[in-house]
C-alpha cells in the first residue's frame, strides 16, 4: 500500500509533515509553519454517550452490529476515536443482556472493538428523588449492589471502565471502595450528598464528577447542596456537557478556574436520538423526549434535559466562543485530558504510532472538520 502524507499543525503548534502508510505513521518531518495549514489533532473522546440516530447501547442485542456501525461512523465524522459506551438506567436484566450482546459484538469486531474501549456504568445507582434523577425513570433505579453489578461486569467481559454512584445511598461508600480496587474508575452524579459524604466517597476510591453542574433538581439550597463539596474536593475532576445548553459559559469558567484545566473533561452526553430530526421521541428506560430545531433536548413537559444532540466537537466549538480559552486548550479537554482520567493510551502523531487524527480548520467562530483518518482510514466529515 502506498503512503499518504498529511501536513498541518499539532497540539503543540509545530508545523509538520506525517507519512501514513496502512494503519501507522511512518515518518514525521517539521516544515516551515504556514498559518494557513489546518490543524492535525489527536482524536476525541467522549467518556458519556448514551448512543445515537435512535439507537441506545443500554438496548443492544446481538444483531446490533449494524446499528453499532451506523454510530460509529457518526462519530468518526465528528472527530471521535474512542468511546464510552454508557449505560443510562433501565431493567436490570435487561442491561445484562445488553452488556453481554455489546461483549460479544466488540470480540467479533476490531474496528468497534477500537472506538467502543469500554462501558460507562452512569445509571441505575443514582437518587431516586425528583430532580436529583434528571430524566432517569425512577422505577428502575436501584440501591447500589455490588452483586449484580459484578454480574453486569461479567457479562461484559469486564468492559465497564466507569460508573456513576450516588454516594449518599445506603452501601454506596462501602461499593465504591470495592469497585475501586478492581480499577474501575468511579464517578459521583445524579446525587445530592453533604460534603463530608464526598470526602467518604473520594476517601473510597472516587475520582470523577459525572456532568457536574447538572443531573441535580432545577431549584436547590444556595449552600446545602452537593457542587461547593465537588469544586472544593481536590480528589475530583469534573465531567462537564459542552453543548451550549446544560451550561452556562461563567459556569465553565469558574469550573476550570477552581480545578485548572487537568482536573476538567468535556463529554457530549449525546442522548440516543443525537442526530435525528427535530420531533418526541420515546427512551427506553429514560422519560420521553422533545428535540428542538436548535438542537436542544429535554423531558416533556418538563425544563429537566435529557442528554444532548451534538457530539464532542461541538464542545470544542463552545469552549473557544462561549466560554473563551484557545483552540489548543479547548481540544485538550474533550481528547488528550478525558484519556489520561480514563486510563487510556490515545495515539499522538509520532512514528510508528497507530495513524489516528482529526484534520481540522477553526474559521468564523466554527470548527469545520475536514476529515478523521483512524487506523489509518481516512473518513470524510
Amino acid at each position: 500500500m502506498s503512503e499518504i502524507v498529511y501536513k498541518g499543525i499539532t497540539l503543540e503548534g509545530e508545523a509538520v509533515e506525517l507519512s501514513v502508510r496502512c494503519s501507522k505513521i511512518i515518518n514525521r518531518k517539521k516544515i516551515d509553519f504556514d498559518p494557513d495549514l489546518p490543524y492535525l489533532f489527536p482524536v476525541l473522546v467522549d467518556l458519556q454517550h448514551n448512543g445515537a440516530l435512535g439507537t441506545a447501547y443500554n438496548n443492544l442485542r446481538e444483531d446490533s452490529s449494524e446499528d453499532l456501525h451506523k454510530i460509529a461512523e457518526h462519530l468518526i465524522k465528528n472527530g471521535v476515536g474512542r468511546c464510552l459506551a454508557t449505560f443510562t438506567t433501565s431493567p436490570y436484566d435487561n442491561l445484562n443482556k445488553a452488556a453481554k450482546a455489546l461483549n460479544k459484538i466488540l470480540n467479533e469486531d476490531s474496528f468497534l472493538n477500537k472506538l467502543f474501549f469500554g462501558i460507562f456504568h452512569e445509571g441505575v445507582f443514582i437518587s431516586p428523588k425528583e430532580g436529583w434523577r434528571g430524566g432517569h425513570a425512577p422505577e428502575y433505579i436501584l440501591e447500589p449492589d455490588w452483586e449484580e453489578f459484578c454480574k453486569l461486569q461479567e457479562n461484559s467481559g469486564d468492559r465497564v471502565k466507569m460508573l456513576n454512584i450516588a454516594p449518599e445511598e445506603k452501601s454506596a461508600i462501602e461499593f465504591i471502595k470495592k469497585a475501586s480496587e478492581t480499577g474501575v474508575c468511579i464517578a459521583l452524579g445524579h446525587c445530592n450528598p453533604d460534603t463530608e459524604t464526598i470526602k467518604a466517597a473520594t476517601d473510597a476510591g472516587a475520582s470523577i464528577v459525572t456532568h457536574f453542574g447538572n443531573g441535580a433538581a432545577p431549584a436547590i439550597h444556595r449552600f446545602q447542596n452537593p457542587f461547593w463539596g465537588f469544586l472544593d474536593n481536590s480528589k475530583l475532576a469534573l465531567g462537564l456537557i459542552g453543548d451550549g445548553f446544560h451550561l452556562p459559559p461563567e459556569v465553565v469558567r469558574v469550573a476550570l478556574k477552581c480545578k485548572g484545566l487537568d482536573k476538567c473533561f468535556f463529554v457530549s452526553d449525546a442522548n440516543i436520538y443525537s442526530g435525528c430530526k427535530a420531533g418526541i421521541y420515546k427512551r427506553f428506560g429514560g422519560l420521553d423526549c422533545v428535540i428542538k430545531e436548535n438542537g436542544f433536548i429535554h423531558v416533556v413537559g418538563q425544563e429537566i434535559l435529557a442528554g444532548a444532540w451534538f457530539q464532542n466537537n461541538h464542545s470544542v466549538e463552545f469552549l473557544v466562543n462561549e466560554v473563551g480559552i484557545e483552540l489548543n486548550d479547548a481540544w485538550k479537554l474533550c481528547s488528550t485530558i478525558p484519556a489520561r482520567l480514563i486510563g487510556i493510551e490515545l495515539p499522538m502523531l509520532n512514528v510508528g504510532e497507530e495513524a489516528s487524527f482529526v484534520q481540522a480548520k477553526f474559521e468564523n467562530q466554527k470548527l469545520k472538520l475536514q476529515f478523521t483518518v483512524l487506523n489509518g482510514q481516512k473518513y470524510s466529515a
